[in-house]
């Protein structure tokens, strides 16, 4: 007697797609929304199981891939953490350029104000020594 296994073949096609179509979702997802990607949360995501992701190749090497590479958030963080040092170092040596111009002229009138209290104790040396 002859089985037919045509409509349980097609059956098995379309759960496969399903499932194939549900991961591949399910990471565009979770790589959209920035959550890490593993085994384990895509097979939750997608309702799968971790076996069967780790037997498709391609979905697996995908994975593989995305898990590797670094989220983008840590991305931008680094990126934000580089521009606030550069900003950092930035603003530090503008404060130290202020700071050497602002010493330089308190040096300047610290002469000055030295040559000025000479000048005045020479005129009260001269006013002491010609009478009133």
């Amino acid at each position: 007697m002859p089985r037919k296994v045509d409509g349980i073949t097609r059956s098995a096609r379309r759960r496969h797609e399903a499932a194939i179509h549900r991961a591949t979702c399910a990471l565009r997802r979770m790589e959209a929304s920035d959550q890490e990607i593993n085994f384990r949360a895509v097979a939750a995501e997608a309702r799968v199981s971790t076996a069967w992701l780790y037997g498709q190749r391609e979905l697996r090497e995908r994975i593989m891939r995305l898990r590797r590479s670094p989220a983008p958030n840590l991305l931008a963080e680094t990126e934000r953490e580089r521009r606030e040092k550069v900003s950092t170092k930035n603003i530090i040596a503008t404060l130290r350029l202020r700071i050497r111009q602002l010493e330089e002229k308190n040096r300047e009138l610290t002469e000055l104000l030295e040559h000025a209290y000479g000048v005045i104790a020479e005129a009260r040396v001269g006013d002491a020594g010609t009478p009133p």
